[in-house]
C-alpha cells in the first residue's frame, strides 16, 4: 500500500517517512459502500479503523452515539486488548478505511516504541476530547433540566 493515502491522517502526521511505511504495510486499506455494517456490536474488536475518506455512524440499534469522517478513527480499545465491540459501525456513505489489527499493532509497540508511543499519544489526545465534548454535553443537559424545573414552578 501506499503510504502516502495514510500521512494525511492526523493520527498519523507526527510518523516519521519509515515509521509510516512500516505501519501502512501492517494494515489494510478496506472500502465499504453507504449502509454497510463494519463491525457489529459483540464482535471480537481485534482492529484500529483510521477513517481515510466517508462518513461512519457509531450506533447500537436507532441509538446512534456518534457519526465520524475521514481523519477520524474508531477501535480505538484494540489497542489495550480484543474485547467484544460494545456498538455496531455501518457506512454512511461510500468509506474508506484502514484496517490495523490487534497483533500489528502490538508487533508496532514491540519493534518500534517511538511510534507506537507517537500513535498512543495522538489516541489518548482524542479520547480526551471526546471525553471533554461528552462532559459539556452532560453539562448542558442539566443546565436545560435545570432551568426546565425552574420554569415549571
Amino acid at each position: 500500500m501506499n503510504p502516502t493515502l495514510l500521512e494525511r491522517h492526523p493520527l498519523l502526521v507526527h510518523l516519521a517517512p519509515d515509521q509510516l511505511a512500516r505501519l501502512s504495510r501492517a494494515g489494510d486499506v478496506e472500502s465499504y459502500n453507504a449502509n454497510e455494517t463494519i463491525v457489529a456490536e459483540g464482535s471480537l474488536g481485534d482492529a484500529l479503523f483510521l477513517i481515510l475518506s466517508g462518513q461512519v455512524a457509531v450506533h447500537r440499534g436507532a441509538q446512534t452515539f456518534a457519526t465520524l469522517s475521514g481523519g477520524e478513527f474508531f477501535g480505538e480499545m484494540s489497542l489495550v486488548e480484543p474485547a467484544p465491540r460494545s456498538a455496531t459501525v455501518t457506512s454512511m456513505s461510500a468509506t474508506f478505511l484502514f484496517r490495523m489489527p490487534h497483533d500489528a499493532l502490538r508487533q508496532l509497540i514491540s519493534d518500534d516504541p517511538s511510534a507506537a508511543s507517537v500513535l498512543l499519544v495522538q489516541v489518548v489526545k482524542t479520547l480526551s476530547e471526546r471525553l471533554r465534548r461528552a462532559n459539556q454535553m452532560l453539562s448542558s443537559v442539566d443546565l436545560l433540566a435545570d432551568w426546565l424545573a425552574g420554569s415549571m414552578v
